[in-house]
């Protein structure tokens, strides 16, 4: 998902200077998901069939109920598991400013991670592409190397136009935010 950001109010997140612009953001690719989804499904099959069974095959009332609890358990952590996973996904967020590239990790209570490279200071930007599926759903890797620091954004959507954005962006030429004094 791509949003330009140009016609709208302006947007401001914590890291962001007062002379930057936001070009445009992105999430990871949607299959980060495929397969934590793949497993639910496949778990919440084993569990209704675990249902059927301790409610046709286990004659005693007390056991049955147990033997309920203790599959109803099982799904509601595997639920948690899953939304913990899902709302994961959409608290990190790449944004790509008209200076610099910002890398937002968040989760509710354990991480808050926020990396940030420099457009002028980018050495190197290589992206890859490796396998079929990669290929094919149209995702891959950046690599963003600048002086001392090297910054991997995995699963990258439309990689292509991505990497062409940001080329484009920093051929520009930007200059280096100006320091203010100190007043």
């Amino acid at each position: 998902m791509v949003v330009d950001t140009r016609r709208s109010g302006p947007t401001a997140f914590q890291g962001m200077s007062r002379a930057e612009h936001i070009e445009f953001y992105f999430r990871q690719h949607w299959i980060r998901l495929l397969w934590p989804f793949s497993r639910l499904c496949l778990a919440c099959t084993v569990i209704a069939g675990g249902a059927w069974f301790v409610t046709a095959g286990i004659p005693d009332a007390s056991m049955r109920r147990l033997g309920i609890l203790a599959l109803l358990l099982i799904f509601l952590a595997l639920q948690a598991s899953f939304l913990v996973r899902f709302y994961r996904h959409f608290l990190y967020v790449i944004i790509v400013t008209d200076r610099k590239i910002h890398r937002i990790k968040k989760t509710f209570l354990a991480i808050d991670d926020h990396q940030s490279i420099d457009l002028w200071s980018l050495q190197d930007i290589n992206k890859s592409q490796r396998g079929i599926i990669q290929n094919l759903f149209g995702f891959g890797t950046l690599t963003l190397e600048a002086q001392e620091s090297i910054l991997k954004i995995h699963f990258v959507p439309k990689i292509t136009k991505h990497y062409e954005s940001i080329l484009r962006l920093q051929g520009r030429g930007q200059r280096p935010i100006p320091q203010q004094a100190p007043a």
